[in-house]
């Protein structure tokens, strides 16, 4: 039996509330303003949802209608995000990266009445589509200042109504702020959909603090804590994570200005408990591979010699074997050395744990954090169970698996290799979508995950492949693209990699480049270039290309190994459509976009 899980207030607002008088004077954000980091206190925090939920209720809208937002991580999300909580409304969060159809897709779709954007550039895609959304009645403009008035209303005005109001409205505020009941709607948040159009995850009160409650016994934080928020916020894995989490457990949230300043970002956070995606990991891991290959030699070397005992040790400490006191002493002087200037360089050197979720790491790497002392743990879900399945704790787990069932909850694998869930933080349902509904949690309520993967005799799951990616070639043989895509990107070189192979002879790959590195690759090889994609079709980078792909393929069985493979000459991007915010792959895409090459493969390929 799971062991019982109680949340520590009944409702999201109630837990909010709690977390606002309890840590009033303490810090709940930092903002750039400059060279500075500004504060926000929960107190300010508090005031400012009052005041935006007090402004959503004089522009007439009721509980139970649905607002939505679209802007980058800021302060003014969660004010918005609570605002609208506050004032009965169900929050509906839309990427900021989103093209207009998609935009009009998820409004029209949950019937959104109200939609807050970040600045000019969301409002042009409001404005592109306003025609068709009748039931949009306004769009507030965080950093709007030419706004109309009428559809439009910049943000500061908003809040400015909040604080006008009549001492009359003060009993319907309360009366809102009081009403939700666990079992209530609380947001509906649309999957960012590797194929097919998005689906609306209908999430609970109690499914928010249940996870809430859940995650506190595996992932201790408090005051003094620090996250850097650059996740986006529309992910179910932000929001839990920082936003949610955050009235758990009182830490600060540092709000990262941009991809491009992620690094200098994080040397200013120094986050203690940090979420990633693999993604990051990898781009960190490169710099670090890089500065090592610019050491000489007899430095190089004795980095490298260091790297490899502490991965011995990581591997000692998985099997709970006790670590021989002079590979502890040694590590320890390593540590000393060159350790802790690493992960100061990284923004980690006050870091306890990362916690990666989203897409599996390659083992190499997990290994290389923990030998450099910042341990990595795994973590799998899903937006339909508001985040968590399994989780490694920093007391206990395996490198390349994804941890064991959250506290509270239960995992199973099903005959087919489908892991499946059951817990209090299982959905109620896709919005609008009853079959999808029936075909996600059957009548146990067993949520049915999509995800292939097996589970040890201790509980820990790994992770194999999506369902519906898994890869049948026409001779029968099933494969697993991402594994195989996780050795292709354990590259300097490789940014993005998909495989292909469904119902054909062989198995091929599109690969895209690291700009950096083949860039930095160029220039020592006195490569000439006007522009990257020159690179991409540049012999002298073909040939180190080919070269990791037959690293990778002398790791592979015979019906795995890549026979074609094609460097594209650009990069998956989101705006393209070719990954998600989260930056995983999007598969159908891809394969529509680059349809002829992949045909090109096959055609000049031979199954030998």
């Amino acid at each position: 039996m799971p062991e019982t899980v109680i949340p520590a207030a009944p409702t999201i607002t109630a837990l909010f509330e709690r977390a606002v008088e309890q840590w009033a004077d303490e810090v709940a954000f930092r903002v750039r303003r400059g060279e500075e980091w500004a504060p926000i206190t929960f107190a300010e925090y508090g005031f400012a949802v009052r005041d935006c939920a007090r402004g959503l209720m004089s522009l007439g809208f009721e509980p139970g209608e649905f607002g939505s937002i679209m802007s980058a991580n800021r302060p003014e999300w969660h004010f918005a995000d609570f605002g609208m909580i506050h004032a009965g409304l169900v929050s509906c969060p839309v990427y900021p990266t989103s093209a207009a159809p998609q935009v009009h897709y998820i409004l029209e779709h949950s019937r959104s009445r109200v939609v807050v954007v970040e600045d000019e550039v969301q409002r042009a895609k409001i404005e592109a589509v306003r025609a068709d959304l009748p039931e949009l009645r306004s769009c507030v403009v965080m950093t709007g200042e030419g706004c109309d008035g009428d559809f439009y209303l910049p943000w500061r005005e908003l809040l400015e109504r909040g604080r006008q109001h009549l001492p009359t409205e003060d009993a319907e505020y309360e009366r809102r702020r009081t009403a939700a009941r666990p079992e209530d709607l609380l947001a509906v948040i649309y999957t960012s959909g590797t194929t097919g159009p998005p689906k609306g995850v209908m999430l609970s009160h109690h499914n928010a603090v249940w996870t809430l409650a859940s995650l506190d016994r595996v992932l201790a934080a408090g005051l003094g804590d620090r996250k850097l928020s650059f996740l986006p916020l529309s992910h179910v894995a932000e929001r839990t994570s920082s936003e949610y989490l955050q009235l758990q457990q009182g830490f600060e949230i540092w709000f990262s200005t941009s991809i491009e300043t992620l690094r200098d970002d994080l040397r200013a956070c120094r986050p203690t408990v940090q979420f990633v995606v693999p993604r990051i990991l990898e781009k960190q891991f490169d710099g670090v591979q890089a500065l090592l290959g610019s050491l000489p030699d007899d430095r190089r070397q004795g980095a490298l010699d260091a790297v490899e005992l502490g991965r011995r040790r990581a591997r000692l400490q998985q099997q709970g074997r006790p670590l021989p006191d002079e590979l502890e002493a040694a590590w320890r002087q390593a540590d000393a050395r060159l350790f802790t200037t690493a992960r100061a360089a990284l923004g980690y050197d006050r870091c306890r744990a990362l916690v990666s979720g989203a897409a599996p790491v390659a083992v190499e790497l997990l290994e290389f954090f923990r030998a450099i002392g910042v341990p990595v743990l795994e973590v799998y879900g899903q937006t339909e169970d508001h985040g968590p399945t399994t989780i490694n704790r920093v007391d206990r787990w395996k490198l390349g698996s994804v941890g064991y069932a959250i506290p509270g909850g239960e995992v199973r694998i099903a005959d087919d290799g489908e892991i499946l869930y059951r817990g209090d933080n299982v959905c109620l349902g896709y919005h609008r979508e009853e079959q999808a509904t029936r075909e996600l949690i059957d009548p146990e309520g067993w949520l049915h995950s999509g995800d292939i993967g097996t589970m040890d005799a201790d509980g820990f799951v790994t992770i194999t492949d999506r369902k519906k990616d898994i890869i049948i070639t026409s001779s029968g043989k099933n494969i697993a693209p991402q594994v195989i895509e996780q050795k292709l990107r354990f590259s300097p070189w490789i940014s993005q990699a998909v495989v292909i192979g469904d119902n054909r002879r062989f198995v091929t790959a599109l690969l895209t480049l690291d700009v950096q590195s083949v860039t930095q690759f160029a220039q020592q090889k006195a490569i000439p270039f006007a522009a990257f994609e020159d690179l991409t079709r540049h012999p002298d980078v073909a040939e180190i290309v080919d070269a990791h792909v037959a690293d990778v393929n002398a790791e592979l069985s015979r019906s795995e190994q890549i026979r074609a493979h094609r460097i594209l000459p650009e990069d998956f991007t989101v705006e393209a459509g070719t990954i998600t915010p989260t930056l995983k792959v999007r598969r159908e895409p891809i394969g529509d976009r680059y349809a002829a090459l992949i045909e090109q493969m096959y055609a000049g390929s031979s199954d030998r």
